[in-house]
């Protein structure tokens, strides 16, 4: 399986208003719920989008459009994400409720109330004050209502949550209040003087199943409190999850889970009601922080899992137990944001980035930037916003919330709402879901992480070895920090002096490599099992990753020692899995995967001779695209692809150019007549076969490959005038290993005398090949007539798939002509071959000038007499007959030899029954 986790670029749902305030003006996002009266609240792929002094906007994410909006008053800010609800009573009648609570003049909480019904909609508001404004609201909810003597079952209330922890209900359609649950009843069970002067963190509203199959996981006495069985579909009450904090020394943070009042008490009439603690825990001290700095959490009820971003620290916190427990830590520079998307991955938003990483085992998994894609550039400078002083304009990022159905996530960039795709594995219902395996965080290791040892005195004395037999490479254990081995080595890379930085490395990998080999495609045997990081410290230094000056990134050599370069070819270590992870090792910042083609182009760039290219296929793991990449190159190098520029008309400014400056244009054609005579001296020279090896190695190797990425490959890389250079390559091949000629014809191709007799598997190869170009190209690719052939004609191409044909046909007949001949001589070859298998082998002693050592076992010849008629027969459905060992093993492990009166009794046994045979001895 290969890792298939990946993060799409972001692109703009909706441009958003700006606030009025644009220094202090903010942005809060809430969630739509939906659901029929009776049943379950379930997540709308809408998002309700609050702009202070502005509007509150609902915007649908999979349509990228704008529902409805409800103006506000300029002078009004959001003290929390406003909450939707959408309830469909009936088939033709949908309620839309909208709540937010803004501060102004005063604190008021809002209700905007559409009731569509058919094609009219019915629009109302409603208004609530807010008596005290020192404790803003932080938390709104809707949740199904408990109180009064007939409660309908579309009926809802609103739940908000104060920053001092006062929880108070309100009537879902007139906001009365309901009930008030005073600040310190969250709280009080604690045993501290400090219980009401706390600020409240953090809010979530969840219901009693979720919390018992996460949270209260094996506590059931906890729920002893309600009067019926808790179960999904049926008795389900409303629950709070809340994190507060005291606001004096000792700062504590602690983890609340309440319930809201029971129906019993709601009749008894009053306003002063306490919500029902059902858990109060502190948070570890070492995670506590600062009472001031700001924290963002998101927690998984259901999975009893709460993630933590402070101070550029992801901590993950088990809930399942009687208190958070610390599970895992995770260092991200200049995180802003964060997002849960599943238990093994979590997307974090830095000052230009986007990064999925996985928290236990501390790797990134995938990374994008933060341009979002959009025709009409809305991330442009706007009309009176000043530059930024280093260029580079510092964008804010506020991650909101992830949908699984549509497989993305939805963030505020600037002032633009945008969502990003990200693709991950699918599970066995053929879902895509983001999450992250062990495949995708193999080699993609966050730096300077630091990682629990429990039991170290313990797990030093063990000396398993069964992981690293099966592996390339080894780490090696040393005391010595990392910056003082590699301190000489910086030196000799600083000074770029490639033969002292070939001795020190050659040290580092170990001493069988002292003397590294001087060309790429030697067969000697290499040992593999070196230490990995100098491996992947050797190609952080010889490659970088970076921007060319035409704004593109590029994958470039800035250092050359010649003799490791040379080894990690030869090793089969210059990939590109392990190349990316050199990159990576280098950059702070998330690096983009490299594209195919870049290693193969980096090479052919330094060597025009293409050795190392041929080194570079032979020795080293490429995939399709790559091999093709090469392809192309050492199809060009033989001018195997034609002519496919064209000449432009100008108005005689270029002649006028060219007539200048004829003495720089002569000396650059004498400079590049002097390169093309060296290069042709060289290719006709010894080693000429460079290129045409290097090509026949990469065809066999792209044989290997599944046909889909072949086909995926050719449309990706090559254009179709390419595909179609290549075709003819291939036919060139299927004639010059004569399966198109017959057998008998005088006329032979060239180049066959070579490998007369020798087996030729080669047709498999073409034919396959020959199938993937065909439909690379398509049957629109064909009838369409835009294939541009080798002689530029668009009417060339019925005159190839005609050839095709008969090229085919020839071909097939070839094999089906000797898979006859083959089923005729089927038994006198089977017949042969077991007689060859049965004679004796001796010993023979080599010819003159071998060593004496060296001795070979030969097949020593047997004559038939040809007089005999019974010889002359051929030998159609007879079985070889096997030849009796003339030595015996006796009782005691003793070996004699056979007397002639037991070589005869073994082979009258052989006789079968009511059959004639000659007993020779």
């Amino acid at each position: 399986m290969s890792a298939k986790f990946s993060l799409q670029t972001p692109y703009v749902v909706a441009p958003l208003p700006k606030p009025i305030d644009r220094k202090n003006g903010r942005y809060v996002v809430g969630n739509v719920y939906g659901g029929a009266p009776g049943s379950k609240k379930r997540k709308r792929s809408e998002l309700a989008v609050g702009v202070d002094g502005e509007s509150i906007n609902l915007y649908d994410i999979s349509s990228s459009r704008l529902i409805t909006s409800y103006a506000l008053p300029p002078q009004s800010s959001f003290t929390c994400p406003p909450s939707s609800l959408r309830t469909r009573i009936s088939k033709h009648k949908v309620e839309r409720r909208t709540y937010a609570s803004t501060a102004g003049t005063q604190s008021q909480v809002t209700l905007f109330r559409d009731l569509t019904e058919g094609h009219s909609t019915k629009s109302s508001a409603a208004s609530h004050v807010v008596k005290d404004h020192g404790n803003p609201i932080v938390f709104m909810g809707a949740v199904a209502a408990v109180s009064g003597p007939e409660v309908l079952p579309s009926a809802s209330d609103l739940v908000v949550v104060k920053k001092d922890g006062e929880i108070q209900c309100l009537d879902g359609e007139s906001l009365q209040s309901k009930w008030t649950s005073p600040s310190g009843a969250i709280a009080q069970d604690i045993d501290t003087g400090h219980a009401k002067d706390v600020d409240v963190e953090y809010a979530h509203l969840t219901n009693a199943y979720a919390t018992r199959q996460g949270i209260f996981k094996g506590r059931q006495d906890v729920f002893g409190i309600f009067p019926q069985e808790i179960s999904e579909d049926g008795f389900n009450p409303d629950l709070l999850v809340i994190i507060s904090k005291t606001k004096e020394t000792p700062f504590v943070r602690r983890l609340h889970v309440v319930a809201f009042p029971s129906r019993s008490s709601a009749h008894q009439g009053g306003q002063q009601r306490s919500v029902q603690p059902l858990l109060a825990t502190k948070f570890p001290a070492a995670s506590a922080g600062g009472p001031k700095d700001a924290t963002a959490f998101s927690i998984q009820v259901s999975g009893g899992i709460l993630h933590q971003l402070h101070d550029d620290i992801l901590t993950t916190f088990d809930l399942t137990e009687t208190g958070p427990k610390e599970q895992s830590t995770l260092i991200v520079k200049a995180a802003k944001s964060f997002l849960r998307l599943s238990s093994t991955s979590i997307l974090v938003s830095s000052q230009n980035h986007l990064s999925v990483y996985n928290p236990k085992y501390q790797s990134i998994l995938a990374a994008a930037g933060l341009d979002p894609v959009s025709d009409n550039e809305p991330l442009k400078r706007k009309y009176g916003e000043e530059p930024e002083a280093n260029g580079a304009p510092e964008r804010s990022c506020d991650l909101i919330t992830y949908f699984p159905k549509l497989g993305a996530a939805v963030a505020i960039i600037d002032s633009n709402l945008v969502a990003m795709q990200i693709e991950g594995h699918q599970d066995r219902q053929g879902r895509n879901r983001a999450v992250g395996l062990l495949i995708d965080s193999l080699g993609c290791s966050v730096r300077n992480q630091t990682r629990s040892c429990q039991g170290k005195a313990e797990t030093d004395k063990l000396d398993s070895q069964t992981m690293s037999e099966y592996l390339p490479s080894q780490l090696s254990k040393s005391d010595t920090p990392w910056a003082s081995q590699i301190e000489i080595l910086e030196n000799a890379f600083s000074k770029r002096d490639g033969v002292a930085f070939d001795g020190l490395i050659a040290q580092k990998l170990g001493t069988k490599l002292k003397k590294l080999s001087a060309t790429p495609v030697s067969s000697k045997k290499v040992d593999l099992n070196v230490d990995r990081r100098w491996l992947i410290y050797a190609l952080s230094k010889i490659f970088s990753w970076g921007e060319s000056d035409s704004g593109e990134y590029k994958l470039s050599i800035r250092f050359f020692p010649p003799k490791i370069f040379l080894w990690l070819i030869e090793a089969g270590h210059m990939t590109v899995a392990n190349i990316e992870s050199a990159v990576r090792s280098t950059h702070d910042l998330p690096v983009k995967p490299i594209p195919a083609g870049e290693l193969v182009n980096a090479i052919a760039e330094i060597n025009e001779d293409m050795d190392m290219l041929l080194g570079l296929v032979r020795n080293n793991y490429l995939g399709a695209m790559e091999l093709l990449h090469a392809i192309r190159i050492l199809m060009g190098s033989l001018e195997m692809l034609g002519e496919t520029k064209q000449g432009l008309l100008t108005n005689g400014e270029d002649s006028e150019k060219a007539s200048g400056n004829s003495d720089e244009q002569l000396e650059k054609l004498e400079a590049e007549t002097e390169r093309v005579l060296e290069l042709a001296e060289y290719q006709l020279g010894p080693g000429s076969d460079v290129r045409g090896q290097a090509l026949s190695l990469a065809l066999s190797k792209l044989y290997t490959c599944p046909t889909s990425g072949i086909v995926y490959a050719l449309q990706t890389t090559f254009t179709a005038h390419e595909i179609v250079c290549l075709i003819y390559l291939l036919r060139f091949e299927l004639a010059r290993g004569g399966w198109t000629a017959r057998y008998l014809d005088v006329e032979h191709p060239e180049g066959d005398g070579d490998d007369a007799g020798a087996p030729n598997n080669s047709i498999i190869l073409v034919s396959s090949l020959l199938n993937n170009c065909i439909d690379a190209v398509g049957a629109g690719g064909w009838l369409s007539g835009d294939v541009r052939l080798v002689s530029g004609d668009p009417f060339e191409a019925e005159e190839l798939i005609s050839s095709l044909k008969l090229e085919v046909s020839a071909a097939l007949e070839g094999i089906e002509e000797a898979t006859y001949l083959k089923g005729i001589t089927s038994e006198m070859i089977r017949y042969g071959a077991a007689v060859v298998t049965a004679l004796p082998q001796e010993p023979q002693e080599p010819k003159d000038g071998a060593p004496a050592t060296k001795k070979r076992k030969v097949l020593k010849p047997i004559t038939l007499p040809s007089a005999d008629q019974d010889y002359r027969i051929l030998p159609v459905g007879l079985k070889a007959e096997q030849q009796i060992s003339r030595l015996k093993v006796g009782a005691g492990g003793e070996v004699y030899k056979r007397t002639a009166r037991d070589i005869g009794n073994l082979r009258s046994r052989k006789v079968g029954k009511y059959s004639q045979e000659r007993i020779i001895i």
